[in-house]
């Protein structure tokens, strides 16, 4: 009896992050160029490990896909005329998919962060090694509740990457222990689309 007890307490712990989800979200971040804030709005679709498909529509359409052996990210053409462009990386670069795939070490200080929980929000504070394979420095994560610390009560993200950049992530709309397609984390390159190789 005690066994079972102390295994569901420790569920939420170990299983913070489901194996696959989709959700909405809206970015909030500031412009390295011209230093004005700007937002994003698209949808993320993610599968551990190292699957995730982002399709961001606004402010421009931008479709991103990694698994763990290549990174692709289109970017469509501005104007009619001109092509649209295809980024490949071999491999997977530091990237919000490495972000998830590390959270599947719970809201727990473990050998990737250390982890700090006041009411409704739970610091995470990344390693030297988590940083580099992410890009991110710290993540605070916000839920709707200080008594409800799971996946699905989970609505906004402040991410502090390691080159400075901050960004917020509002989400919504989140469904867990969805089943993607088996070629959903492989992008089909356009006919015409200028190829860039990295």
């Amino acid at each position: 009896m005690l066994k079972s007890f102390i295994f569901l307490l420790s569920i939420p712990t170990f299983a913070f992050i489901p194996n696959s989800f989709k959700m909405n979200y809206t970015q909030e971040f500031k412009s390295q160029v011209s230093q004005q804030n700007r937002s994003g709005t698209g949808v993320f679709e993610y599968k551990y490990p190292s699957n995730l498909k982002i399709d961001q529509e606004k402010p421009e359409k931008l479709v991103y896909v990694s698994n763990s052996k290549t990174t692709w990210i289109y970017r469509a053409p501005l104007f009619d005329d001109e092509p649209a462009e295809v980024t490949v990386h071999k491999g997977q670069a530091a990237s919000l998919s490495s972000f998830f795939d590390i959270l599947k070490d719970g809201l727990k200080t473990n050998g990737n962060y250390s982890v700090a929980i006041k009411g409704s929000e739970a610091l995470l504070t990344f390693n030297k090694s988590a940083s580099k394979s992410t890009g991110i420095k710290t993540a605070t994560l916000k839920f709707n509740k200080a008594d409800r610390l799971i996946f699905d009560e989970l609505n906004i993200i402040d991410i502090s990457y390691t080159d400075g950049r901050l960004v917020e992530l509002k989400l919504s709309n989140i469904a867990t222990k969805v089943t993607f397609p088996a070629k959903h984390f492989v992008f089909e390159i356009p006919k015409g689309a200028k190829v860039l190789k990295q």
